[in-house]
């Protein structure tokens, strides 16, 4: 089977998968954002939900993404027979530590990162429509996010709620001592090669890792814009398609290359400077 790459010719992290083994085991990779472009629950709880066996193992490396999805999966880690064992192989941000927390034990590589913060939402609408998404989200922090936490970790919810209030990242040994995680394993050689810019205050070498945006990235642009997923897939097929034609593109792969270079150098032109 060919391998899959991104733009840049690396090989891509598995976005999700999962394997049953014959030691009435199975190990789940959830190596990539929690959204419709990444991974999906409606995708990955079924599966979760079909494995009859006695061990599962979640290899967990993301930033987070979607708060429904993401306790969707947390709650469908939590309802199997299965003794699960969590490993943070990179980083588990955002919604992706409450999945971290849907295991019987939640392991953690000693180089490896955990940040938890107040979840957000864009809302466009009216002010009552503005309220009832503060008020969502309000609840989602509260009675979600908070008490699986103060559960967790039994911390008041005073200091969770602080902790989340200042998006707080944690190293292996800082989670440990809150309480977050029951075991540091040893350093993974597994990258958290993430876009962490839509983070207040991620960790200065990860925030200065500047990458060359994804077909699934610009998708994922192009979504938030207004276009559907039809459209935005087809404004980048034709993007392709006319840099290949007009400027003397050898193959299907380098216009794909020569158009998110070219995005990334317009968003670079575009971003405003202090």
């Amino acid at each position: 089977m060919r391998q899959r790459t991104t733009a840049r010719g690396i090989p891509a992290r598995p976005r999700a998968s999962v394997r049953a083994a014959a030691d009435n085991s199975a190990e789940i990779f959830i190596y990539d954002f929690i959204d419709e472009w990444g991974v999906k629950a409606a995708d990955l709880v079924p599966q979760i939900a079909a494995l009859k066996v006695d061990l599962i193992t979640v290899r967990l490396n993301s930033p987070g993404g979607n708060v429904f999805d993401g306790v969707a999966i947390y709650n469908a880690l939590r309802q199997q027979s299965a003794r699960v064992v969590v490993q943070i192989d990179a980083m588990a941000a955002s919604i992706a530590t409450l999945i971290a927390l849907g295991g019987d034990e939640l392991r953690m590589a000693a180089n490896a990162l955990f940040m938890i913060h107040d979840p957000s939402a864009i809302t466009m609408g009216t002010a009552i429509d503005h309220r009832k998404t503060a008020d969502l989200l309000d609840a989602v922090g509260d009675t979600t996010l908070v008490r699986a936490y103060t559960e967790k970790t039994g911390q008041t919810p005073e200091t969770i709620r602080d902790w989340m209030h200042e998006e707080t990242w944690f190293t292996a040994e800082e989670a440990d001592e809150a309480g977050f995680i029951d075991v540091i394993v040893d350093p993974s050689t597994v990258k958290a090669d993430f876009d962490l810019s839509i983070f207040r205050h991620p960790p200065t070498d990860l925030a200065a890792r500047a990458t060359t945006p994804t077909t699934r990235d610009l998708e994922r642009a192009l979504r938030d814009a207004g276009l559907s997923q039809a459209a935005a897939k087809a404004v980048l097929a034709q993007g392709a398609h006319a840099l290949q034609r007009d400027a003397g593109v050898t193959g299907p792969r380098d216009a794909e290359s020569e158009m998110l270079a070219a995005c990334a150098r317009l968003v670079t032109t575009l971003t405003p400077r202090n």
